[in-house]
């Protein structure tokens, strides 16, 4: 072969291998490291410890972060971590508490943190050592002066927006990217902290803060994003239900929505864009499934460690759907603590509004979670907590399961627990094993649709609110539910509408069988007036239960217009009337404390909910609008669990009167009361009244715990 044959020959080959090789290199160097795959399905066994009762204290922020941060004091070197000392460990189990939150991995890296990891290892073996449980603290921002240089990859880990540019956790806090929970090569690294975390340290619990996106528009775009944004929605239409969706049927140029700084969409409410409608559920749809796959390789790590974490905040009253993609029917299938840095302090206030966390309590148990919160306020949070210490304690052991929340940690002054507070924890701890595993005995169930209260809180987040306070004021027992509950009503007495205007055929269908079978139905405003993609309908899609089509106009009498259907019985009212003004009904609109005065056509509320039920409820107690009510059961030892708040604290009542349906195969053996407040248990008197229990309680200072054991007939 002639040698210029020859050498084209050669080129052609090498040609050839470069085609083949070079994007093979190519993929190589951009793929980067890739997370070990696990399963995004909800863990159906969680640890056994979490279930027996926590009382916390907290020391979640590194010591590389809080000089880095500034502001801190001078002796920050000193104490930003708990004491691994004999003397402090025995402070802490004095105080009640048996599990300590540390922090693990802020995001500096895990070199730059390897004197606050070797800290937490340390302390682990003195906490297990003395029975306390240890979780760690992970957090969602990268600190880029340290990180990148430990982990180069991570210049493509950010969140960025719209624009490209990357988003800071605040704008005070610009050292600190948001790191994209849908990138791969993120996603690789978590799994190589909670190794660390789990396998290195042998903490029992890891928590992640931030575990929600950024509001519009700083919300993630990356290539990651955009692509399982695409991904989504090829799953959730099938291609002859894009163009009635959104006017076409190719999706290969569809980006996330943009959102304009300058006229932004959160400025203007209902959302009508389906495309924003899809991105939020995304949204709130991924962030769902990165938790659940971190809870799997936690699980595959070592079963017994819980998953706890931050959706900032946990607070039904606040559009966090939209506004930070969280759908707690998603979201809360994962983990067993649920944290909520929400400013609802329990108290009765100067001008006669009941703030408390009830709806958070209740939103984190209709999904089997627990609620995590400070009840001993850190020096730089007092603003959240106004109200009497006691009434936290109360409302902690009534509405949530088995968590007291956090007495102590860094800052928190080392009196916090104070000669009020200290009986509600040795209280909690005694009667621990009436207070573990027991259930809802909720006669009615409060819908928060999320294409009613996330697209158009102004106003159906409004009226769900207003609804939600008049049932906790006028002790009605009530569990808070989702879309995905509508399947299954049946042991509720009544379900209610309140403004719920999108709901789909199918979730309408099944009111309707709700109602056939002998439901109560209390619906008001434009309740399934839209589908759940917000179209309107040309008449109500329960008018047939309603009986009227359309909502009533604003000069038409506010009465609630009584009927039945079925076996069942319905109530429509036209309108609930805030007594003070609401809000901007912007989808940013924040239904806060504020605007928790009860309406001023709650009476018919209360009454129209009593009417539905076709009988009486399950429990009534004749106390004023300040005291409120819990009751349940625990079917192990079969008791009744009657839990009664009196809000306000410097006024006792005197002998409260109250009724509790008793199971049907049962009566009561015995009944006792028993409080924090000073006195021992005391004996009821018990008067039965056919399927009911009547008693009186001699006095409720602030909290009473009534105790109702049963034995088969």
């Amino acid at each position: 072969m002639k040698p210029f044959k020859r050498a084209l020959l050669v080129l052609l080959v090498v040609a050839g291998l470069l085609a083949i090789v070079v994007p093979l290199l190519a993929l190589l160097v951009n793929r980067g490291p890739r997370p070990e795959a696990v399963s995004s399905e909800p863990v159906a066994h969680r640890p056994a410890w979490v279930s027996e009762g926590i009382v916390a204290a907290g020391y979640t922020e590194g010591l590389s972060y809080l000089v880095r941060r500034g502001g801190d004091s001078v002796d920050v070197a000193k104490d930003w971590t708990p004491d691994p000392s004999d003397q402090g460990i025995r402070k802490l189990k004095q105080d009640g508490v048996n599990v300590v939150v540390i922090s693990l991995h802020k995001g500096f890296g895990l070199k730059a943190e390897v004197e606050e990891i070797e800290a937490a290892r340390k302390y682990v073996e003195a906490a297990h050592r003395a029975g306390l449980k240890v979780i760690g603290y992970v957090g969602a921002s990268i600190m880029y002066e340290t990180f990148f240089s430990e982990e180069p990859e991570a210049r493509d880990w950010i969140q960025v927006d719209e624009w490209g540019r990357p988003i800071y956790y605040t704008g005070e806090q610009t050292f600190r990217y948001m790191a994209c929970r849908n990138n791969p090569g993120y996603q690789a690294f978590v799994q190589k902290v909670l190794r660390v975390g789990i396998e290195d340290v042998k903490l029992d619990g890891i928590h992640f803060d931030q575990m929600r996106w950024s509001a519009e528009p700083y919300s993630c775009r990356c290539k990651y994003c955009r692509a399982e944004f695409q991904k989504f929605l090829r799953e959730r239409y099938r291609s002859e239900q894009l163009k009635p969706r959104f006017g076409f049927s190719h999706l290969d140029d569809v980006i996330p929505p943009p959102y304009s700084r300058e006229f932004p969409p959160a400025r203007y409410a209902p959302l009508r864009d389906p495309l924003m409608q899809d991105w939020a559920a995304f949204r709130a749809v991924s962030l769902a499934r990165r938790l659940g796959e971190y809870d799997n390789y936690i699980h595959k790590l070592n079963p017994q460690v819980a998953l706890r974490y931050n959706p900032t905040p946990m607070e039904p009253a606040f559009n966090s759907g939209y506004s930070r993609g969280i759908d707690p029917q998603y979201l809360l299938q994962h983990g067993d603590l649920v944290t909520s840095e929400e400013r609802n302090s329990a108290e009765w206030t100067n001008d006669g509004r009941l703030v408390s966390k009830i709806r958070s309590f209740k939103a984190a148990r209709i999904m089997g979670k627990r609620l995590w919160f400070w009840q001993a306020f850190p020096i730089y949070s007092r603003a959240l907590y106004s109200g009497p210490p006691v009434l936290r304690m109360a409302e902690a052991i009534a509405y949530n399961d088995m968590c007291l929340g956090a007495v102590a940690g860094r800052d928190v002054p080392a009196d916090s627990l104070t000669t009020e507070t200290r009986p509600y924890v040795d209280f909690f701890w005694k009667h621990a094993k009436e207070l573990r595993q027991t259930t809802s005995l909720a006669d009615v169930a409060v819908l928060r649709a999320f294409s009613s209260v996330e697209f158009n809180p102004g106003r159906s987040n409004l009226s769900t609110v207003l609804f939600e306070q008049t049932l906790i004021q006028s002790k009605i027992p009530f569990d808070l539910i989702y879309d995905r509950h509508l399947k299954d009503l049946s042991k509720y007495k009544v379900l209610v509408l309140a403004n719920q205007d999108a709901l789909s055929d199918e979730q309408v269908g099944a009111i309707r069988r709700f109602v056939e079978n002998g439901g109560g139905l209390v619906a008001t405003e434009e309740s399934s007036l839209l589908t759940d993609s917000r179209r309107v309908r040309t008449r109500f899609g329960l008018a047939e239960l309603l009986g009227v089509d359309q909502p009533l106009a604003a000069n038409q009498e506010n009465k609630p217009m009584q009927r039945t259907f079925g076996k069942g019985r319905v109530v429509y009212i036209p309108r609930i009337e805030p007594a003070t003004a609401p809000p901007p009904a912007e989808m940013n609109c924040d239904i806060d404390n504020r605007y928790w005065v009860l309406p001023k056509n709650h009476p018919d509320l209360a009454t129209s909910v009593r009417w539905a039920a076709g009988g009486e409820l399950s429990v009534t107690v004749d106390a004023p609008l300040w005291v409120t009510l819990e009751l349940a059961r625990q079917p192990s030892t079969d008791t009744l669990l009657l839990h009664l708040i009196n809000f306000k604290v410097n006024e006792p009542l005197k002998q409260v009167a109250a009724k509790v349906r008793v199971p049907d195969g049962y009566v009561v053996r015995e009944a006792v009361v028993e409080t924090p407040d000073s006195r021992g248990a005391q004996a009821l008197k018990i008067d039965a009244q056919g399927a009911f229990a009547s008693f009186r309680l001699p006095s409720l200072k602030v909290y009473d715990l009534v105790l109702l054991r049963l034995e088969k007939k």
